[in-house]
């Protein structure tokens, strides 16, 4: 009898640390998910992975995307949004049709533009009325179609256009570019990358197929529970993600800008990135499709420019350059974050890309009325 206390006595001991973390991970959970009803009207038992319609989300997992901008997602309550200098601005957002933060009229006989990028694209620092494609859309007078999600890299972009084109029929793709792109289309660059990497599962353009990887080397099964099933884990997470990125010295973008093309990882993304961009000009033939980087910076900038020219695609080189020289002049361009843009900033970058378009898109509208498949240079 003494013996048998004692080794209940010891499994008690040892069980009790695990019980503990156990009852601080279910207060955590439960609280987090109240809290979250409470400030943003989240459902109590929503979570990131499930499909159901919740307009509290702007994004879902997605099996085949990795991830998607939610259709039907609206900023109900309005938020409060900051640019770099400090200055407060209200925003209301929503996303449309297939989770399109803007989707135009299909019956209409303008001329359709359809945006395709990452988080710069999906804009959630700005309301509906002030991203850079509503500019566009009010000073060319044409429909626009614009799909954006939080840390697509190009083959998720090229997926979304390869489900959509058909659908909207555009007159002109217009194609938003970011530096990251280069990491975030490479599982070895991602991840080892301290600050592009968002530790979700996504597919990747790997010798010609599309395989999928969730790009941390320790944790990637873990993660995967957590998006899923847990909002305080994935919470967690996301937090340690950050705070490894406030001094990323050691991040392989840093190396990548210190030693230029010739480095080896990023010699490889550029290939698997011309290689998807030669798929979206065999996906939509002859449709004109311009381009722009949301950042300026070398390698990228010459990646981009070279990828561009190889697939007949007009690169606007100067968008990215505006904004920074707008920045350095001390007009507030920015939001707080000081890599998306603010109202400011969307509206000088809707302006420019306005201002090009506008001596593309009537070429474009004039031979498509003659029945001819030209398109203007």
């Amino acid at each position: 009898m003494s013996r048998r206390k004692s080794i209940l006595v010891n499994c008690g001991i040892l069980l009790l640390p695990v019980l503990s973390a156990l009852i601080v991970f279910v207060a955590g959970e439960i609280g987090f998910r109240l809290y979250q009803r409470w400030d943003a009207g989240i459902p109590f038992r929503s979570s990131l992975g499930q499909d159901e319609w919740n307009p509290a989300w702007s994004l879902v997992l997605d099996d085949t995307l990795g991830w998607r901008a939610r259709a039907g997602y609206q900023d109900l309550r309005g938020s409060t949004e900051t640019t770099s200098k400090g200055v407060k601005y209200a925003v209301k957002r929503s996303q449309k049709e297939y989770g399109f933060r803007m989707f135009g009229d299909l019956r209409s006989t303008r001329p359709k533009v359809l945006v395709i990028g990452d988080s710069f694209s999906q804009a959630l620092q700005v309301s509906d009325e002030d991203t850079y494609y509503a500019t566009l859309k009010e000073a060319l007078g044409v429909e626009v179609f614009a799909y954006g999600a939080g840390g697509y890299g190009t083959l998720q972009e090229y997926m979304i256009l390869d489900q959509y084109v058909d659908i909207i029929k555009p007159t002109l793709i217009l194609w938003q570019f970011c530096n990251n792109d280069f990491i975030n289309n490479d599982p070895a660059l991602e991840t080892v990358s301290l600050v592009n990497n968002n530790g979700w599962r996504r597919p990747y353009w790997v010798d010609g197929h599309i395989v999928y990887i969730l790009p941390k080397a320790w944790s990637a099964s873990f993660r995967i529970f957590a998006q899923r099933h847990s909002r305080f884990l994935h919470f967690l997470l996301s937090r340690w993600d950050r705070l490894l990125a406030i001094y990323p010295v050691q991040t392989v973008e840093v190396q990548i800008e210190r030693e230029g093309p010739a480095h080896k990882g990023f010699q490889h993304a550029v290939q698997v990135t011309s290689e998807l961009m030669g798929k979206v000009r065999s996906r939509v033939g002859r449709i004109p499709i311009v381009a722009f980087p949301s950042g300026t910076g070398e390698p990228y900038d010459s990646a981009y420019k070279a990828i561009s020219s190889q697939y007949d695609i007009v690169y606007l080189q100067d968008i990215a350059e505006a904004v920074e020289a707008a920045h350095k002049r001390g007009d507030d361009v920015l939001h707080a974050d000081m890599g998306h843009w603010s109202i400011g900033g969307h509206r000088l970058v809707g302006s420019l890309i306005s201002k090009h378009l506008r001596a593309i898109i009537p070429s474009v509208s004039q031979n498509q009325s003659r029945g001819t498949e030209e398109i203007a240079p």
